[in-house]
């Protein structure tokens, strides 16, 4: 496909999730009467891509940094979004409001690389597959929506009035990267899937996998075999 149209199909994507993090709150009222249902439906697709796509992708990538085989990168990845976790969730029993703040920004800093990573794996998307690309921006954008959710609900102003500029900051910033840096090396990339993998792994076993009073299986299930469904429609137009 000629690069000039992925890079357009990107920036799209980049304005889409943009408006996702900057409308979260009535957009999560308008799109879910039930959040149980939506956290359980996006958790579903989400990790059906995990399980699906960057998996496999780490599999036929087969790179080896030395000795550093590139799944530990992915566990890497893991790793730091759950020990940062860890240490905002002791900071915010404290009621220290610089605490909370601080442990806020450091949210903040994982979250807007994540965002950051996404956007720059979009271009890889589309060169593969415009309609599996397409199923990626759905089953991602459902999970960012339900991500802001909670960090709205959690701290309210601070991320209304900042914390969603920054997430939008972070797209653009992929989208500028997709659109004049080179095209970085099959290791590079492969080391950047990875890390999402890990970060998205994370994301979705915290937010869309919580406690069973707070989710539905059926509705989890029923994220699993829509995104199986869309994705069997994709090879059936590739």
């Amino acid at each position: 496909m000629a690069s000039f149209i992925v890079l357009e199909l990107t920036t799209l994507v980049a304005i889409s999730f943009a408006a996702i993090h900057y409308w979260a709150r009535p957009l999560h009222k308008w799109l879910y009467t039930s959040e149980q249902i939506a956290i359980s439906f996006s958790g579903g697709m989400a990790i059906t891509y995990v399980f699906l796509h960057l998996l496999p992708e780490l599999e036929q990538g087969d790179v080896s940094l030395g000795r550093f085989p590139i799944h530990i990168v992915a566990l890497i990845g893991f790793l730091l979004f759950y020990g940062a976790q860890r240490w905002i969730w002791s900071q915010t029993q404290d009621d220290s409001q610089e605490l909370n703040k601080r442990a806020f920004w450091l949210q903040m800093l994982f979250i807007s690389s994540y965002n950051f990573l996404l956007i720059y794996s979009i271009p890889e998307q589309f060169e593969q597959s415009i309609p599996f690309a397409f199923i990626y921006v759905l089953a991602m954008s459902l999970h960012l929506l339900s991500t802001d959710h909670h960090l709205s609900e959690h701290y309210k102003h601070l991320f209304d009035q900042q914390g969603r500029y920054a997430l939008i900051a972070a797209v653009f910033c992929g989208l500028v990267t997709d659109l004049f840096a080179e095209a970085a090396n099959r290791t590079f990339s492969n080391t950047l899937t990875a890390l999402l993998t890990g970060f998205l792994m994370f994301n979705i076993f915290k937010e869309e996998l919580p406690d069973h009073k707070e989710t539905r299986f059926v509705w989890f299930l029923s994220g699993v075999v829509f995104y199986i469904f869309l994705l069997g429609g994709s090879w059936l137009l590739g």
